[in-house]
């Protein structure tokens, strides 16, 4: 018989007898304790199976969101391209609508120098800027002189009241803004520059942006306003 007196003892008698641990196991642990190996091993296969799963939604997620960017960049392509037609598009609009109103505008030239109080004599030809030009100062800078040149209506008139010589400096738009003001001021200066005539600024157009309204109430520009039945005549 087997006499243990240490834990040495103990510990050579389990390595010789395998089935004493095995006892001896059974009455310390608890059965919890007895089944944990069981129970991680389950678990440990679970968590592979859910890593695995989400290794797989992982993979399948970045596959759509590859597949979603290409497709926002396609739809982001597209879109710019049809903003870019419809821009180009409003442009061409703008620009018909403009040069339909300076040919209203331009039979209109004898009654805007009525409504100023003015009588119509003739509309100023190219030509007839060109000549203009020949007087003026070496100091304007030559893109004045162009934008001179290219004024959309210049109008040689008499004042009705006194038959005073005197011009017109029409701008034209299908919205008159800012941009025609100064350059129906600027244009009436210089023909008072080159002529030393009376000039007058004025704008003729269908509508015209608010912004211009303390301009065009004080006098300081004269604004026509385009009949939209004109407009529509041709």
């Amino acid at each position: 018989m087997t006499t243990i007196h240490t834990i040495e003892d103990l510990l050579s008698v389990l390595d010789e007898k395998p089935e004493w641990v095995e006892a001896l196991r059974a009455r310390l642990l608890t059965p919890e304790l007895l089944n944990l190996p069981e129970k991680f091993a389950q678990f440990s296969a679970e968590m592979n199976k859910f890593v695995a799963e989400t290794n797989k939604f992982v993979a399948e997620t970045k596959k759509f969101m590859e597949e979603m960017n290409k497709f926002v960049a396609a739809t982001d392509r597209r879109f710019d391209s049809l903003e870019n037609r419809v821009q180009s598009i409003q442009d061409d609009v703008g620009t018909l609508k403009g040069a339909h109103a300076r040919s209203a505008a331009l039979r209109e030239a004898p009654f805007i120098a009525g409504d100023m109080g003015l009588r119509w004599v003739k509309d100023l030809t190219p030509a007839d800027l060109w000549a203009l030009t020949d007087r003026a100062p070496a100091d304007i800078p030559a893109n004045e002189l162009n934008s001179f040149r290219r004024a959309d209506l210049i109008v040689e008139a008499t004042n009705l009241d006194s038959g005073e010589p005197c011009y017109i400096a029409v701008e034209i738009s299908f919205t008159a803004n800012g941009r025609n003001t100064t350059r129906a001021l600027r244009n009436a200066a210089f023909l008072t520059q080159f002529t030393g005539r009376r000039s007058y600024p004025a704008i003729a157009s269908l509508r015209r942006d608010h912004r211009i309204e303390g301009v065009i109430e004080s006098g300081e520009v004269f604004w026509y306003q385009l009949d939209r039945e004109i407009l529509e005549a041709e």
